[in-house]
């Protein structure tokens, strides 16, 4: 990854000869500044795609605090229109809190190559459509520091900042128009940004919020779900050293490691250096407990309920797309929240798909999307239907 050397104000005009193009190091003083610019190769999957950057730039952390953030983008073959294209920020799911994890750094046959080759035709549909791609990988992931998992504020912030970025990038090729769309963790981040990002990032035009089995509803309950269920399913164990190592990043007090068990410490600290792929390989058996016995816990469940996404109050129409069948995220609870939202006056829609798994959710995205962005156009679609859905 391309570490911000543009945080100390430099300004470098280079060639880096291990990696594909050029890379530019620009002076940065303002969220969204560009620090560093650098084109790769594209992969085969991207039909649509005429061009592709890896970018670090500014960004605010979990206080607003200034960090470097990175992500790649893609855009259209062509010319854009008279307007600009259009933007779609892609926020990703769950890789992992190391930096090998990000997704700008996934390489053939890595860890979270697999999640990769999902999202890639998805990406590749909303380039066939005129849309510019930006896909921040989240503060930490790749770049300096802890990734926060999951905090509100920080995956609103890296998504927001990423689009500012791309309109740095190419102004005059980018319109102000842009839409939301995240999966799992990035769903919960779609969210956050359809809750603040109008009001973040007022320059710009925010039209809606898409958002794939998102992760976070009543997000304490996975501690709480721990505590009650002292023998877990290893494919649920694999999230907890992420969900506990991103939560001590965002708040080091919290300092996880003097609440987890022994048999759960080896975990965590294994979780500090590889992706979520490599954990669920690595768990075979989940520990007999999580936390130490009398670990005062109080405080790791405060911050987590805090990041909630039945906290999130939409400002722009939101489309909520869940698998029925997914082992991840409980359909319920995805369901709940687009009741909470249609309660509230909200412009909310909701697509279950029929026995559909955690990742159908993103590869069968597509036509419901296509619906969404003609709602957004001006065709009419039912809003909060009585029956929960399109």
């Amino acid at each position: 990854m391309l570490l911000a050397a543009g945080m100390l104000g430099a300004c470098v005009m280079g060639t880096n000869t291990n990696r594909a193009g050029s890379m530019e190091v620009v002076v940065a003083t303002t969220p969204g500044s560009l620090l560093s610019v650098q084109t790769q190769p594209l992969e085969a999957a991207l039909a649509y795609a005429g061009q592709r950057y890896l970018i670090t730039y500014r960004s605010r952390g979990v206080a607003g605090e200034p960090i470097v953030a990175s992500g790649y983008v893609l855009l259209p073959k062509g010319e854009p229109p008279n307007s600009g294209w259009p933007v779609l920020a892609w926020a990703h799911g769950t890789t992992g809190v190391a930096d090998i994890c990000a997704p700008s750094a996934i390489y053939p046959g890595g860890p979270e190559d697999s999640y990769h080759q999902i999202v890639l035709p998805v990406l590749d549909w909303w380039l066939a459509q005129g849309y510019a791609v930006i896909a921040p990988d989240y503060q930490g992931l790749g770049t300096p520091g802890g990734h926060p998992y999951m905090n509100a504020a920080s995956q609103l912030h890296t998504v927001v900042d990423a689009v500012r970025a791309l309109h740095w990038l190419r102004p005059s090729a980018i319109s102000p128009d842009w839409v939301v769309m995240g999966h799992s963790q990035g769903g919960a981040a779609a969210l956050e940004v359809a809750a603040h990002g109008q009001i973040d990032m007022p320059e710009m035009h925010l039209r809606g919020a898409i958002a794939l089995a998102p992760g976070g509803y009543q997000y304490a309950d996975i501690a709480e779900y721990v505590l009650a269920h002292p023998r877990l399913d290893p494919g649920i164990t694999a999230f907890l050293p992420i969900v506990l190592l991103g939560a001590e990043a965002a708040a080091p007090s919290l300092d996880v490691g003097k609440l987890v068990s022994a048999d759960m410490q080896p975990l965590l600290n294994f979780a500090r250096s590889r992706c979520l792929s490599e954990l669920r390989q690595e768990i075979t058996k989940s520990p007999s407990s999580v936390f130490r016995k009398n670990a005062d816990v109080k405080p790791l469940l405060g911050y987590l309920a805090h990041q909630s996404i039945e906290n999130m109050s939409p400002t722009v129409p939101v489309m909520l797309i869940q698998g029925t069948a997914d082992k991840l995220i409980n359909s319920h609870g995805t369901r709940a929240y687009y009741q909470k939202l249609c309660k509230a006056g909200k412009t909310a829609f909701y697509h279950a798909i029929s026995n559909g798994s955690h990742r159908d959710a993103l590869s069968q995205s597509q036509s419901v999307a296509q619906q969404f962005l003609a709602y957004l156009d001006g065709e009419e679609m039912p809003v909060c239907s009585v029956d929960g859905g399109i």
